[in-house]
């Protein structure tokens, strides 16, 4: 009985804990080899600490919230949810640093979209990707594409009637990828996600010059 009471809560320990002031809870553990921990400690090594800060708990497991709308992650009352099916740690780091640019957006909204420069780059491409679609034989119309927040019908409209090899060939030039091209929060978090990975920073500030120099800023 000593036994077993010592490993139940021995599991406890090992899917509940804190990391640089961060509460993880791992509800479901990742489908493959993937180490939470070393995947949170390189996220701190990439992103400067002062943009973690309105990040309290990390949440890894399957949650309604993710298998409804069929994403990977979200961001939410300073937590981020992401779902335990990552195929690497890559895999998880990269939707950890997606959501990081979401909470980012929440305190640092003024510096980021006060003076409209990253709304006016935005609208811009999608002026572009409306006349380039336009061209493809898919018909919306524009002030769908002047609408810059989330709409699940232009959403649907993009990635289920358009598709996304069709979107990501006609985006390439506007967009670092075709799922920034979403909504304007995106458009920023897939910029940040992209630019702390240091993936290919000089495709951004070639790309989105304006979005370049806020995240540049924000360092």
């Amino acid at each position: 009985m000593a036994n077993r009471e010592y490993i139940k809560n021995k599991q406890a320990a090992n899917n509940s804990f804190t990391i640089h002031g961060i509460s993880v809870q791992i509800k479901d553990k990742p489908s493959k080899d993937v180490s939470v921990k070393k995947v949170i400690e390189k996220m701190f090594l990439m992103v400067p600490k002062g943009l973690l800060s309105n990040i309290d708990f990390i949440y890894i497991g399957q949650y309604p919230e993710l298998n409804n709308r069929e994403i990977q992650a979200l961001y939410k009352d300073s937590s981020i949810y992401v779902t335990n099916k990552q195929d690497s740690e890559e895999d998880l780091l990269d939707d950890l640093i997606h959501e990081v640019a979401h909470s980012v957006e929440e305190i640092f909204t003024g510096q980021i979209y006060s003076d409209n420069k990253i709304k006016n780059e935005f609208l811009q491409k999608r002026k572009e990707m409306w006349i380039r679609l336009k061209n493809h034989g898919f018909e919306n119309n524009l002030e769908n594409f002047l609408n810059i927040n989330y709409v699940e019908k232009f959403d649907m409209f993009l990635y289920k009637q358009v598709g996304y090899k069709i979107l990501a060939s006609v985006t390439t030039n506007l967009f670092y990828s075709a799922y920034a091209a979403t909504s304007i929060r995106e458009y920023f978090a897939n910029g940040f996600e992209a630019f702390f990975m240091k993936r290919d920073i000089s495709r951004i500030k070639k790309i989105s010059p304006e979005l370049f120099k806020k995240l540049s800023e924000l360092i």
